[in-house]
């Protein structure tokens, strides 16, 4: 792994925040968890679908885990869309989700932009280079018949998608035809518009479409935009979605039982195989499985959900894994490896000053001083020891064993680092 991003896994600790990558790195305690969702992925490359959900308290690395799952999908060739449930992207509307994981979808060469135009670029791309191994035709020196046979071989690529969703494959067509004119403005209202964007009318005449996208037509779009992401040469999409447990918090019933109704139809596409090479990965805490206004409020999706735990026997085959709290141990060894990485990151002897006895007795001290609760809130925990690191390096008549102490303005900090939500960060 680079320098470049052990020094941004420290950083985000440092800010009391996740790594946007690396979290494999500093995981400890789900490889099995994983493994499982590693051969779901591998089910799903063969065009299956599927989802899994993952339950867990406040603190017990939920986030992390959907970051681990995020970079193995990204090894694997998948496209990734990180979505974040809130009021601004609420589940009970496809259409507005449909839009958040446009937006939020990303690839592992390009990680710092939304992806659609990129791999709509790469779509067209690679019929370029089919028109040229046909045709034997120069782009450059006979543009005109070269234009011909790409919307001739465009024509034939969009028959699928066509099928699927008439408009999206209009809307591609017409993002081509304005590129090759040169009409900037008109391409990028086709990608606004297949991205669930509003669009002036006198753009929509021009890309031939009506209309704006809906509940009704959405998971046409999405269809369209899986064969696409597929024809591109991708292994599929997978779609997080963080912070499920927020549904509870809509004012309605009407609008809870319809995002829950969402979730029961992904559910039933999945084993229906509906959303060919698409994997669903959803976080949720205790409470989204356990609550009235939880998935328990509507009996079909409770139904499928419901699970027995068994703490002896834990089956990660079924579709909820209940995440373990992060006891004392599994802190002490996630606090090695980023002790570890800031070796690493700061090329010096962290153990000289912050050896495997300090951190326990900090562990300790900490968790007495939160009356057991740092036990499953390690977030503040990770950053108060990156900040003894820090001064540990920085300073050499600084050492911590004498001159640390957990006092109010540590106890703050913690608090202020755990009372702030987390969640996948996109690059």
């Amino acid at each position: 792994m680079s320098e470049a991003i052990l020094n941004n896994i420290i950083k985000a600790l440092r800010n009391g925040t996740v790594p946007a990558e690396g979290t494999e790195k500093i995981a400890v305690g789900i490889d099995n968890e994983l493994e499982q969702i590693n051969s779901q992925l591998d089910e799903v490359l063969n065009g299956k679908t599927d989802f899994k959900f993952i339950i867990g308290d406040y603190g017990s690395g939920k986030t992390f885990f959907s970051t681990s799952v995020r970079e193995l999908a990204f090894e694997k060739n998948f496209v990734v869309s990180s979505v974040v449930i809130s009021q601004e992207t609420p589940l009970h509307k496809f259409e507005v989700l449909y839009k958040k994981i446009m937006d939020g979808m990303r690839v592992k060469d390009n990680k710092d932009v939304p992806a659609f135009t990129f791999i709509l670029e790469e779509w067209l791309l690679s019929i370029e280079d089919k028109v040229i191994e046909i045709s034997g035709l120069d782009p450059d020196e006979d543009k005109e018949n070269f234009n011909i046979s790409m919307l001739n071989q465009i024509e034939m690529e969009l028959k699928v998608i066509g099928a699927i969703a008439a408009s999206f494959s209009n809307a591609v067509r017409a993002f081509y035809n304005a590129k090759y004119e040169g009409n900037n403005a008109l391409s990028q209202a086709a990608i606004a518009w297949i991205k669930g964007d509003k669009v002036p009318r006198e753009y929509k005449a021009q890309l031939k479409v009506t209309g704006e996208i809906t509940r009704q037509n959405a998971f046409e779009f999405f269809r369209a935009l899986l064969k696409m992401i597929q024809a591109t040469g991708y292994a599929g999409l997978v779609v997080l979605f963080d912070e499920v447990e927020t549904v509870q918090k809509l004012t309605t019933k009407q609008m809870r039982d319809n995002a829950y109704e969402n979730l029961r139809l992904f559910i039933d596409e999945s084993d229906s195989n509906g959303f060919p090479n698409c994997y669903f990965l959803y976080t949720g805490t205790t409470e989204l499985m356990e609550s009235e206004r939880g998935i328990k409020s509507l009996e079909p999706l409770y139904q499928r959900l419901k699970v027995e735990k068994d703490e002896q026997f834990r089956n990660l085959r079924q579709p909820v894994i209940f995440l373990e709290s992060f006891k004392n141990e599994k802190l002490f060894s996630v606090a090695v490896k980023v002790r570890d990485i800031h070796k690493i990151a700061y090329n010096w002897d962290t153990e000289s000053k912050v050896n495997d006895q300090f951190i326990k007795n900090l562990i300790s001290e900490m968790t007495n001083g939160f009356a057991g609760e740092i036990a499953i809130k390690p977030r503040g925990f990770l950053r108060t020891l990156v900040d003894i690191l820090d001064k540990s390096e920085m300073y050499s008549d600084y050492l911590p064993h004498k001159q640390f102490e957990f006092n109010v303005d540590v106890k703050k900090l913690v608090e202020d680092t755990e009372n702030e939500s987390a969640h996948i960060i996109n690059f």
